[in-house]
């Protein structure tokens, strides 16, 4: 008999990853790019474009802020940027609105005060 050599043993080890939550994180990109634009929306000329251009974000994150939300309950992971991204898309929503609001007065009130006579 010939002597051979033990075989070299491979230690497999199985790389667990952390839970994530996409949704939350996504809701929280998109309220900051909501934000950042909408922030313009009360400025003249400027702020329709702004107000245009900051509607998408900001109903997206709110969607993907709920979702990330629940997403969170079950992985336990994200909840503090679903909601943030909540707030901001909600924060903006509600700046949109008020401007136009506000926009839609004032173009009334001042075509109305400049009748002639």
């Amino acid at each position: 008999m010939t002597y051979q050599p033990p075989q070299q043993q491979y230690v497999y080890q199985q790389v667990v990853k952390p839970p994530s939550n996409g949704m939350a994180v996504t809701a929280l990109i998109l309220g900051i790019v909501a934000i950042v634009i909408g922030i313009w929306s009360p400025i003249p000329f400027v702020g329709i474009g702004a107000a245009f251009f900051a509607f998408l974000p900001a109903v997206l994150a709110v969607i993907f802020g709920h979702v990330g939300a629940g997403t969170a309950k079950k992985v336990r992971v994200g909840k503090g940027m679903a909601t943030t991204g909540l707030v901001l898309g909600y924060l903006t929503l509600g700046l949109i609105v008020a401007v136009t609001i506000f926009w839609i007065i004032a173009g009334a009130v001042g075509s109305s005060s400049s009748s002639t006579m």
